[in-house]
């Protein structure tokens, strides 16, 4: 007789081959199925905040392969950093062909660590090793301006500006000063009036605008990488009676006529825009002959149809839509002295002097 077969044994046997075989199988199917890591991965900046990841394919594809994903953590002490929420460490390339990556608007002053790997429809592939990239610094974004306002609208005329603080990123380097302008429109850029404040405050005052101007407020942030954009704001200075007199009086005589003509009072003085002249011409004898002309701007002369061979004192005001400003000082017109005709028929120039006021 044989030898007696025993059955449970050989049983238990196949059973625990059968398991050992089924354990050991998804792992090796993971193995051979999933992409390799990504060959050549590499990381630079392009600009201060900017990143450029490049790689190659994978040596073995284990498949289609349907895109890669690219992992992102900001570094603290040489160890990521636990972000809140995760996802946003992670970006998704659906294009297999794809060799290349750009990361933008980053934390500027800031440590981060990328990998890569690939993935088919069998799963993720290995990782590539880590590249590690540090931002650079940042100018700062412009500030906002708040408010514009005038402390005092009367010589000297007072203008407060009320701005808030830059939105600053993680690690941006902290402002360091604020940089002001005022720029009275439709005057050149010598006119404008500036002032640094220091990166602590949020509000100023600037004084000695002139009246009757439009300024453009130019206020701008700045940090030790550069200055930011400019937030800009417009304020219009109350309209005034002009402070300053015409300017460069003179006259000539021409054809048998009297021809006055001035320039417009200093800009810094005109406290608006001027909208007409006042001028007075008196004869000097003892006659009470007197001439008033109103001028419209932009007109800066005045004819006078008078005996030339007499005597006369000229003045000038300017004035806004506000009022009328202070006259200048009296020019003396005084063509023929010695009674000679002929020479008050003939051009003759003289430049303002002061003199007695024209009555």
């Amino acid at each position: 007789m044989g030898t007696p077969l025993h059955i449970p044994a050989i049983i238990k046997s196949r059973t625990t081959l059968l398991i050992f075989v089924l354990l050991l199988a998804p792992s090796c199917r993971g193995q051979q199925k999933v992409p390799s890591a990504p060959r050549n991965f590499n990381a630079e900046l392009t600009s201060a905040t900017s990143v450029k990841l490049t790689w190659d394919a994978p040596a073995a594809a284990n498949g289609a392969l349907l895109g890669y994903y690219v992992y992102l953590d900001r570094m603290i002490n040489g160890e990521p950093a636990v972000e809140k929420n995760s996802k946003k460490r992670i970006v998704m390339i659906r294009d297999s062909s794809k060799r290349y990556f750009e990361l933008d608007s980053l934390d500027p002053n800031t440590e981060y660590s990328f990998r890569l790997n690939a993935f088919n429809r069998n799963g993720d592939g290995e990782f590539s090793e880590r590249k590690n990239v540090v931002t650079q610094g940042i100018p700062p974004e412009a500030p906002e301006i708040v408010s514009v306002s005038l402390d005092r609208d009367e010589p000297p005329v007072v203008s407060r500006i009320e701005w808030k603080m830059p939105k600053m990123k993680p690690n941006e380097t902290p402002i360091e000063k604020y940089n002001l302008w005022l720029r009275p429109q439709g005057y050149p850029e010598s006119y404008a009036k500036s002032k640094t404040v220091d990166g602590t405050d949020l509000s100023t005052t600037i004084s000695g605008l002139w009246m009757g101007v439009v300024y453009e407020v130019h206020l701008g942030a700045e940090n030790r990488e550069g200055r930011s954009q400019n937030a800009t704001e417009t304020i219009a200075t109350p309209v005034g009676s002009p402070d300053g007199e015409p300017i460069g009086v003179q006259y000539e005589v021409m054809k048998g006529k009297i021809i006055v003509s001035w320039r417009p009072p200093p800009e810094e003085k005109r406290n608006g825009n001027i909208t007409s002249y006042k001028a007075i011409l008196s004869a000097m004898d003892e006659s009470s002959d007197r001439f008033e002309k109103i001028i419209t701007a932009p007109s800066t002369s005045s004819t006078f149809e008078v005996n030339v061979r007499r005597a006369y004192l000229f003045k000038v005001a300017a004035a806004t839509m506000k009022g009328i400003g202070p006259y200048s000082p009296v020019l003396t017109i005084n063509p023929d002295p010695a009674g000679n005709a002929a020479a008050a028929a003939s051009p003759h120039l003289v430049h303002a002097a002061p003199s007695v006021e024209a009555q």
